[in-house]
């Protein structure tokens, strides 16, 4: 009989009586565990996926730089659709991604599924370059989200794939700051780039080579992360650990479903095992059919459950209101009375790129050292509530910076508070980003992959529908008391983390009591 279970509803024992914290999982003594990888080989995984994200960031946001001379050249053919549909259209394809690439990288690994979408990266890339009309190029764009939308679904669960429980909060928060980072330094020389190539096409000719560049990395950097731990003996008793952050305690081996595992049988060396090892590269198992039967009731868990419905919706806003703030900002700089030139708007990158740095300390280092407080105040004990605290900050932040926008647009303050407020949602949606991951992933472990996906990929899609809501809404209300508006829905649908914070944990329990 199993002595007891640990982890199943994302309570972990993390912090000792002495204070050392505790890696967990435990890694098995397989060398295809990647727990057990050197930091040089988690290093290079993680650097592979970190360019194609920030790759796929730049194609996702460059797009809103580039509506000028779109604009002249489909001014004929975009009827009855608007122009700006090319820059938004990108984060509905992140939402509908979402849905395709988790359940099929749980299903036959992260390691092809993040080469088939370098490929995409690439093709749509290439298409959206060679494009000659408004609907092949809305085609590409569609493409181009499609792919990038493993990042921001897929690559999290290899990261945390790679890391131990007390270092997720600072891998994930700094991997999206740099990549979030280095897009916006990137982009800011778009106007640059056009004026040597002549056209809008030199931006994606451009990065048409570090697209093929994601490819090759890809295949000789990234191994498959995915990997299911087989009971090990520990301590004189046997654990065996899930994929979901279950771990259970048996006494014996002859209590172990399954009984002891076997050694690994010695590879041999053949030319069809060569070619399976490039796809399939350090894959030991994977989920198969079930997986992907199983996970439309998964996400119907996540999307009726309301301690995850209560963070798409607050996602939604704070993602959505950067996304309308990217796609406002251009245009009203580049009107009266600031008259920015094309170069001028590239620079206002900087502002992002600042905000984008910021975010680390706020929800990487910050969030870790909390945690660790409150675990330890806990007897030891980590809570997924334990990281609720740090979605305050990017709520106030992003209610501040979304009211204070529309409020200096209007009455048309310095541009420099302008580029302040850009910045300052950038700030707010990767320190959100950070939070609302750990959080659904923590709390619902056996569903990770699911809450993601809801939180994630419905986000990105309602972000699409707030993008292409903003030009009415503030054709009927003006930019000041749209925004406003918008901040102040923000800080109520943040106030539900409260009550979130004080009955998460037993309304966690009724939920897998209801749904096992």
């Amino acid at each position: 009989m199993a002595k007891s279970d640990y982890g199943k509803q994302g309570s972990v024992f993390l912090i000792t009586s002495n204070g050392e914290t505790i890696c967990l999982p435990i890694p098995s003594r397989s060398p295809n565990d990647p727990l057990r990888w050197g930091r040089l080989k988690t290093f290079l995984s993680l650097f592979a996926m970190g360019l194609f994200t920030t790759i796929g960031l730049i194609q996702v946001q460059g797009t809103s730089l580039l509506l000028h001379p779109l604009e002249i050249e489909y001014s004929q053919e975009k009827a009855p659709l608007r122009i700006d549909l090319l820059s938004s259209v990108p984060s509905l394809f992140w939402g509908i991604g979402a849905l395709i690439w988790v359940p099929l990288s749980m299903a036959i690994g992260r390691r092809p599924v993040f080469i088939f979408c370098s490929i995409l990266l690439t093709l749509s890339t290439a298409m959206a370059g060679f494009s000659r009309n408004f609907r092949t190029h809305l085609a590409a764009r569609c493409f181009q989200g499609f792919a990038g939308s493993i990042s921001p679904s897929t690559m999290i669960l290899m990261i945390l794939d790679v890391t131990f429980i007390h270092q997720r909060p600072r891998t994930i928060a700094l991997f999206w700051c740099l990549c979030d980072g280095m897009s916006n330094i990137c982009l800011a020389f778009t106007s640059y780039i056009l004026t040597a190539g002549g056209s809008w096409r030199a931006f994606y000719w451009v990065w048409l080579g570090p697209c093929f560049l994601t490819i090759l990395l890809a295949l000789v950097w990234s191994p498959e992360t995915y990997f299911q731990r087989p009971p090990m003996a520990f301590d004189g008793h046997i654990i065996a650990q899930s994929e979901i952050g279950k771990i259970t305690v048996y006494n014996s081996w002859e209590e172990v479903p399954g009984g002891k595992p076997m050694p690994d049988e010695p590879k041999v060396r053949t030319t069809s095992e060569f070619l399976k090892n490039i796809l399939f590269w350090n894959r030991t198992t994977i989920g198969g059919w079930p997986v992907i039967k199983a996970f439309p009731r998964q996400i119907m868990i996540c999307a009726l459950n309301p301690l995850i419905l209560w963070v798409l919706v607050l996602n939604s806003f704070v993602f959505g209101g950067m996304v309308v703030t990217c796609a406002t900002y251009v245009s009203v700089l580049m009107a009266p009375p600031y008259n920015f030139t094309d170069n001028e708007i590239g620079l206002v990158k900087l502002s992002p790129f600042i905000g984008s740095l910021l975010a680390f300390p706020a929800s990487g280092i910050l969030t870790t050292w909390f945690a660790k407080i409150l675990a330890t105040r806990n007897r030891g004990v980590h809570e997924p509530e334990h990281y609720l605290p740090s979605f305050i900050l990017p709520v106030v932040t992003s209610s501040i910076s979304l009211s204070l926008f529309g409020i200096a647009v209007e009455r048309e303050w310095d541009w420099g508070w302008i580029i302040f407020f850009v910045g300052l949602d950038y700030f707010s949606a990767i320190s959100m980003f950070t939070s609302n991951t750990l959080w659904v992933t923590e709390a619902f472990p056996r569903w990770a992959g699911a809450a993601l996906t809801v939180v994630g990929g419905g986000a990105y899609a309602l972000s699409f529908v707030l993008g292409s809501t903003i030009v009415p809404w503030i054709n009927s209300q003006g930019i000041g008391n749209t925004y406003v508006e918008l901040g102040i829905l923000t800080w109520l649908v943040g106030l539900f983390g409260f009550p979130v914070n004080f009955w998460g944990k037993r309304f966690r329990g009724y939920i897998y009591s209801k749904w096992e």
